[in-house]
């Protein structure tokens, strides 16, 4: 369904800095045993969803759609607010998605905690490449982001709010990150594959995210409610964000 390849091409052309990019390409080439390794224990191991290269891929580049539309309607980012500029953003919110799983290979309990573990000397590196000064803040900041993308803990940057939001759109056809036992029939699986596409577009003022979950019928819902709305109203975006729902020939507004 999704390439590796493409999601790479759409992550470059939001994050529109070349040097960003290809640190971002590189790192995710050189750490992709992380995410395979993560995926196969996932996988084989807790027998749960996907949580490997692809979800990574697509969290990144969710998280920043998210944040280009937060740009454009003015909103601050906390690196902006904290005198930094918006690259230092971009930086936060591509590796925060990046290295968020990771942790899953120790335990899937804590998973966020021992995320940070993992990544921090490789974040260290990275923020030192890319910030010669106050790279001890960015490297603190993008790994606050690693750590409130689960919906256990409150996020306290816009964007950590930008990667914990984008974590929990992945749940198209089974990619939900509520996670359900692969051979087991209940309302968590049925929900998890009633989900066709999850769309994210710029709203109004008011509300400048919308996300668009389209799904066969209407046990989609669960999965919603339990993952989505609870990573929105968690983050910083609560109050900013409009789901809409399309399912049989319906369509459910509500503002999280």
């Amino acid at each position: 369904m999704y390439e590796k390849s493409q999601l790479l091409s759409e992550i470059k052309s939001l994050i529109e800095n070349d040097q960003l990019f290809e640190m971002f390409r590189q790192t995710f080439e050189k750490c992709e045993y992380y995410f395979s390794t993560t995926n196969y224990i996932v996988l084989n191991v807790y027998q749960f969803n996907d949580h490997g290269s692809i979800h990574v891929l697509l969290t990144a580049r969710r998280a920043l759609e998210i944040l280009r539309i937060l740009k454009k309607f003015g909103i601050q980012t906390t690196a902006e607010k904290l005198g930094k500029s918006f690259e230092w953003s971009k930086f936060i919110v591509s590796f925060g998605a990046l290295f968020h799983d990771i942790g899953n290979m120790i335990h899937r309990e804590n998973h966020y905690l021992f995320s940070t573990i993992l990544a921090e000397p490789i974040i260290d590196e990275l923020a030192k490449e890319f910030e010669k000064t106050d790279w001890l803040l960015l490297k603190a900041l993008t790994l606050n982001a690693i750590y409130t993308h689960d919906e256990a803990t409150q996020c306290t940057t816009i964007e950590g709010s930008c990667v914990t939001v984008a974590d929990g759109c992945d749940m198209e056809q089974g990619r939900s990150r509520l996670v359900h036992k692969k051979d087991k029939v209940d309302i968590h699986s049925v929900s998890a594959l009633a989900i066709e596409k999850v769309e994210i577009s710029e709203g109004d003022s008011r509300t400048p995210i919308v996300i668009d979950v389209k799904m066969r019928h209407l046990s989609g819902i669960f999965q919603v409610d339990e993952i989505l709305t609870k990573k929105v109203k968690n983050s910083l975006l609560s109050g900013k964000v409009k789901i809409r729902i399309h399912a049989e020939n319906q369509l459910l507004e509500k503002v999280v």
